[in-house]
């Protein structure tokens, strides 16, 4: 082979190569945040003999969606929230409420996915006894 030719199939393949990678579908990926909702302000407990004793709730719900999993959400946050998401799909009308916390069944897996459907979604969220301040957000399912 002459050396033109070796210097053209070089370049040939290398152009190859580089359209290749460009034009490569995306590799699988892990759910994306899609919002953290705005905080929730109240307190959860009980009363007893004492009188009303409980734990301040200042939590962020974050949500999560899949691109490989139209129409779903996951809502995760912290041991400490004693939460419920109030969420309305405001482009089905699909309306739904999920209390937190939610624990994966295996400390490495993900929270449960829940079927919102899809579209833009809205939500509110406020604690399971006392709501001083309801968190809020929104957020695009695929």
């Amino acid at each position: 082979m002459t050396t033109s030719r070796k210097i053209a199939f070089t370049a040939a393949l290398g152009a190859a190569l580089a359209f290749g990678m460009v034009a490569a579908p995306a590799a699988s990926a892990e759910p994306v945040v899609a919002t953290t909702l705005s905080p929730v302000i109240g307190a959860v407990g009980g009363t007893g003999s004492a009188g009303w004793g409980g734990a301040l709730v200042n939590e962020s719900v974050t949500v999560r969606v899949d691109p490989e999993r139209p129409g779903f959400s996951r809502f995760g946050s912290s041991i400490q929230c004693h939460c419920v998401v109030h969420w309305t799909n405001v482009t089905t009308g699909q309306r739904g409420a999920v209390t937190l916390p939610i624990y994966p069944t295996i400390p490495a897996s993900p929270y449960p996915s829940f079927e919102t459907g899809s579209g833009r979604i809205e939500a509110v969220v406020t604690t399971t006894d006392i709501t001083f301040l309801a968190g809020r957000g929104s957020w695009t399912a695929p």
